[in-house]
């Protein structure tokens, strides 16, 4: 017999993974001098993939469900919560164009805040989404368990991050 995925707790799974990997990665950026450049690179490229493949995950799951539902709470709860996770993106985006590894190393007392920043825009995000988003989902009677089609390419915008992660 084959069981069904339960989305919800591949969600909260998801984020506990991530969020250990957000730890792990501002464990290494608050130490005051540079730690090993391949270890702060792999920390990087680790919470950078992982984070990527769950938003696509999300995105079949829950976003393209929300945008597909014409009731005008989901479009509400679709345009707040998509906004808000573009805008995140595009600050983490941005924060790897401008801090390659190599710049990181050698700029570090500057590039530490602006990366812990950056790391908890998107573990406020996950908590935001446990408390939150995901109760409203089922509020609304949407099905998470099974996927939709996409309006994002999450895993290839990871992927387009990915030389500044190697840049060492």
């Amino acid at each position: 017999m084959h069981n069904p995925i339960d989305m919800r707790e591949r969600f909260l799974s998801d984020h506990a993974r991530i969020n250990a990997l957000a730890a792990d990665l501002i464990a290494l950026i608050d130490l005051p001098a540079p730690p090993d450049v391949f270890k702060l690179s792999g920390a990087r490229w680790a919470f950078a993939s992982n984070l990527m493949q769950h938003l696509a995950i999300k995105e079949r799951h829950v976003y393209a469900k929300l945008e597909a539902d014409l009731r005008p709470e989901a479009q509400a709860l679709f345009a707040k919560s998509k906004a808000d996770i573009v805008q995140r993106f595009a600050d983490y985006t941005n924060h790897m164009e401008a801090w390659p590894t190599s710049k990181a190393t050698g700029d570090w007392s500057t590039y530490r805040p602006k990366a812990i920043a950056v790391v908890k825009l998107f573990t406020a995000r996950l908590k935001y989404e446990e408390t939150e988003l995901i109760d409203a989902i089922v509020r609304l009677g949407i099905d998470m368990n099974t996927p939709a089609a996409v309006t994002s390419n999450w895993v290839r915008k990871a992927f387009a991050v990915k030389s500044k992660v190697e840049d060492l």
